[in-house]
């Protein structure tokens, strides 16, 4: 409920409200009494120039047009919105429970606004209570497929199918990289020109950075350097993601939990930290 709508309900609920009355009621939303001094001020101010508010004297009344507009939204914005989302409710549940919590918020408070959502509503209690069942159905299809997933994926992991993974990419990952591959050639895909301006000319082959051997902890180096590198990096088995500060892993499931099981000797970690660009 907006709250130009909330102060022309209260008005109505209470003819006649003198104005201290009615911002006694309306701080009850604010931590800060001037906020809520200057949007009753604004709220009023709308509503007033709009004919949905009269003034006599200090006290305030909701008009005919004001009430005609809360009914109009009651039927228009809220009531219609919830007879559509009635036609396919488990496609839409968060806004058939917000629209009702809404509606019996509202309905509680004013009679009026209840007996037009009533004249208009094309649903009932037992469509609601219908759709728990539907709902309580479901769940239970749901954790049975839950079950069967869970089985499959396991199957899945013992036949060594591909797997990814994404983690923080950090200093122990690029250490992890550089342990990981052994001496073997990692391929480095990337438009980085922080990181081109960096490496060696001889690295380079046609845009493709090649490192192998004795040179990886150079470049592992670089990468961690660099913890917001934008690169895909090529592994023997495992293809890594570098973006916005994370790694996302491609492999075979054994290839990747060898990776991420992998432990890192401090000694190897020093060394590396030792080394110096060249």
């Amino acid at each position: 409920m907006t709250f130009n709508n909330s102060v022309l309900m209260i008005i109505k609920q209470t003819p006649g409200i003198e104005y201290n009355d009615l911002l006694s009621k309306v701080s009850q939303r604010y931590k800060n009494p001037a906020s809520a001094k200057s949007a009753l001020a604004r709220a009023l101010k709308d509503t007033v120039s709009f004919g949905l508010v009269k003034r006599e004297g200090t006290r305030l009344f909701v008009t005919d047009k004001g009430l005609a507009s809360m009914s109009i939204e009651m039927k228009d914005k809220l009531v219609l919105r919830l007879n559509e989302e009635m036609k396919r409710p488990l496609g839409s549940l968060n806004d058939i429970v917000r629209l009702l919590i809404i509606l019996s918020q509202r309905g509680g408070q004013d009679k009026d606004l209840l007996n037009n959502a009533k004249e208009n509503a094309s649903f009932s209690i037992e469509d609601i209570e219908e759709l728990r069942r539907k709902i309580r159905a479901e769940r239970k299809e749901l954790k049975k497929m839950s079950l069967l997933l869970e089985q499959q994926a396991n199957k899945l992991r013992e036949l060594d199918f591909n797997d990814s993974s994404k983690i923080s990419f950090d200093e122990h990952v690029a250490s992890k990289i550089g342990v990981f591959c052994k001496g073997q050639k990692i391929i480095v895909e990337t438009k980085d020109k922080d990181i081109l301006s960096k490496i060696p000319e001889h690295w380079k082959k046609q845009g493709i950075i090649s490192v192998e051997g004795d040179n990886i902890p150079l470049l592992t180096q670089l990468l961690a350097a660099m913890l917001s590198i934008k690169a895909t990096l090529y592994l023997p088995g495992i293809k890594v993601v570098l973006m916005a500060g994370n790694a996302t892993l491609f492999g075979s499931h054994k290839s990747l939990k060898a990776f991420t099981e992998m432990k890192v000797a401090d000694e190897v970690k020093n060394q590396m930290n030792q080394e110096k660009i060249i």
